[in-house]
């Protein structure tokens, strides 16, 4: 148990009564330690945020959460919402220059509910014939805007046939390896393939597609669908667990090197408690605690960093797209910033876990406390 001296000299140690220089002074020897878990604890959440988003955006602007052959009918989850769709392609030609896209027929009111609020979409005021919507990627590329008329040559069979359009509404491009030549028509261009399920953001599909095909709907989810770009998202996922053993080894290494700088800066310290009979164990728990408790607050505050400049990420990305777009061909540029409290706690918990033994194990070995 701990004595009132020991306890008065480790709040001291602390910094109670100390003044800021001194605090700040007692933080330098893990200021690497502070800021390599600020970098990691906004990689956590940008990786995490991204991922979240490119996930939804396969969802939304691909064949929806899950995708059926024939009418689901009565097995659509309640919230949910329901299309039919078609897909072909087609060549757009404007006076900005031509390009290979494909061309997605939907119902009225596809870009209605949840895609109406989770897309950011710039609409036409007037109206056109054989309206369409573009993507912003697109329409930069050929130099489009809402109103604009062009001619797609769309693919039936073994024939094109030729419609004149107009540019009724640009959507925000996200992901541009799913949507920069992505082309959005009325149903009765392309002809109905099968039927698309939005679900909730967050909501599992699984359980929705085995029991499409328990009742003879052949359905399939976007996962599958879209394998290729998915499996982009679970490397990103993978990436977290790569940080998370680096915090581990960072810390050990941080927190040990702490240790000997409190021991050294202490000495005067440390020789007057073993005179006045203070054991060497008692002496060396002393500073595993002070150590310990600053590597916390190292942490904890390193933590905090990195989200508050998370939420400054989508600005950044946001600027790239519009000066170097090639750079984010595989990467969301806009995304709404999603925190995984789990593994920001994980990582904190790691590391603090991670230091106590490093610094009881560097406590061990030393022989001279006084």
């Amino acid at each position: 148990m701990r004595s009132a001296a020991e306890k008065l000299y480790i709040s001291r140690k602390r910094g109670r009564g100390m003044g800021l220089r001194y605090v700040i002074s007692a933080l330098l020897p893990l200021l690497l330690l502070l800021l390599v878990t600020s970098v990691l604890s906004f990689a956590l959440v940008f990786i995490f945020s991204m991922s979240s988003q490119i996930d939804r955006m396969i969802a939304l602007l691909g064949s929806g959460t899950v995708y059926s052959l024939e009418d689901p009918g009565a097995f659509i989850p309640e919230g949910s919402e329901v299309s039919a769709s078609g897909r072909t392609s087609a060549l757009l030609y404007s006076e900005g220059g031509e390009s290979a896209v494909l061309l997605k027929g939907v119902e009225d009111g596809y870009f209605s509910g949840m895609r109406a609020e989770e897309l950011d979409i710039r609409y036409n005021d007037g109206s056109g014939i054989n309206p369409i919507i573009i993507s912003s990627a697109l329409a930069r590329e050929l130099s489009l805007s809402p109103g604009d008329r062009l001619t797609l040559l769309v693919w039936e069979g073994n024939r094109a046939r030729p419609f004149l359009c107009t540019v009724s509404g640009i959507y925000e491009s996200i992901y541009p390896q799913l949507d920069s030549h992505l082309v959005f028509s009325s149903l009765d261009m392309t002809g109905p393939d099968g039927y698309e399920i939005l679900l909730p953001r967050g909501e599992d599909e699984n359980g929705l597609v085995e029991t499409l095909w328990n009742n003879g709907i052949p359905a399939q989810s976007y996962r599958t669908l879209y394998s290729s770009i998915y499996s982009n998202v679970r490397e990103s996922i993978g990436i977290l667990y790569v940080i998370l053993l680096a915090v581990a080894l960072l810390a050990a290494f941080f927190s040990s090197d702490a240790a000997q700088v409190y021991i050294d800066r202490d000495r005067k310290d440390i020789k007057e408690m073993w005179m006045l009979g203070l054991g060497r164990q008692r002496i060396k728990a002393i500073y595993f605690r002070l150590t310990l408790s600053a590597v916390a607050f190292s942490a904890v505050l390193g933590a905090v960093i990195g989200l508050l400049l998370a939420f400054l990420s989508p600005l950044m990305l946001s600027a790239i797209a519009r000066t170097e777009p090639a750079l984010l061909e595989y990467y969301v540029t806009s995304f709404r910033i999603v925190i995984p409290y789990p593994s920001i706690i994980l990582m904190v918990i790691v590391e603090i876990a991670v230091s106590g033994l490093s610094i009881a194990f560097s406590l061990r070995r030393k022989r001279e406390m006084h």
